[in-house]
């Protein structure tokens, strides 16, 4: 049992180095990062930061590269992910654990299988079909897919990239977890997914997002934590000269897209 006060999920001095073509890559070097019970942390940065790895990382889930230093320690409810046997690790995210949800959907969705049969195998956990097919649907409605009948049915590549990722989203919230780390989502991380109380590492560029849904932010760039901070400290009074320039970045950004838009007629 996780002892009070006690983050659900942290990380310590955690390393991730590739090798790519005879050099060393530093995707993740030296990163501390906690994640509390309930509560929704940010990593932002820009393309390359090591952002992305280092949300692999907390689920044991790095891509098929050459590593050439996995280190540090990935701690959840006091056992070490980054130790543990393969079969624990996928115990792990099958039963009330760890959960991940990806960048893009149709790398991680089956083409030759119904909506249905890949949700199925999400709740084996459960007893009879009627009740995986009622839980399917349930899911389905609780991520914002409520003509659910219907895409049960449905293939991936017959479904848009939005609802793509919403069928991976109720995929992922199917073993009942204790945490959903989300690699660049862009839809349906909003009231439904909060309301069950679940902790969140939401692996983003879109600040908007961040503010909208986050407790904690963490600042990647080239590899580090380059600033930390509630969410609140974070976008009113900026520490790092890295950070404030990406704020302003998205200012600049939010403001040119509200000129285009009154601009259209």
């Amino acid at each position: 049992m996780l002892p009070a006060g006690s983050p659900l999920l942290h990380a310590r001095d955690v390393k991730v180095h590739f090798r790519v073509h005879g050099r060393i890559v530093k995707a993740v070097d030296g990163v501390d990062l906690d994640v509390y019970p309930g509560q929704c942390v940010g990593i932002v940065g820009e393309s390359g930061s090591g952002k992305s790895t280092l949300g692999r990382a907390m689920t044991r889930l790095l891509p098929n590269v050459e590593i050439a230093e996995l280190s540090g320690s990935v701690g959840f409810c006091g056992d070490d992910v980054l130790a543990m046997a393969p079969e624990t690790i996928r115990a792990l995210r099958r039963h009330r654990g760890l959960s991940m949800v990806f960048q893009d959907p149709l790398s991680y969705l089956n083409p030759t299988l119904r909506i249905d049969r890949q949700l199925a195998e999400a709740l084996r956990h459960l007893a009879d079909r009627r009740a995986v097919q009622q839980k399917s649907a349930e899911l389905l409605r609780q991520v914002g897919l409520d003509d659910s009948a219907r895409i049960l049915r449905l293939y991936p590549h017959e479904l848009s990239g939005g609802m793509r990722q919403r069928v991976l989203i109720a995929m992922a919230l199917a073993p009942v977890p204790q945490i959903l780390v989300a690699d660049e989502p862009t839809t349906a991380l909003d009231a439904t997914v909060q309301e069950r109380s679940l902790a969140m590492l939401i692996v983003t560029h879109d600040l908007g997002m961040v503010a909208e849904l986050c407790d904690q932010v963490y600042v990647m760039h080239g590899g580090k934590i380059v600033e930390s901070a509630d969410v609140f400290t974070l976008f009113d009074a900026p520490q790092n000269a890295y950070t404030a320039s990406l704020l302003a970045a998205a200012r600049r950004l939010h403001q040119t897209k509200a000129l285009g838009s009154a601009a259209t007629p």
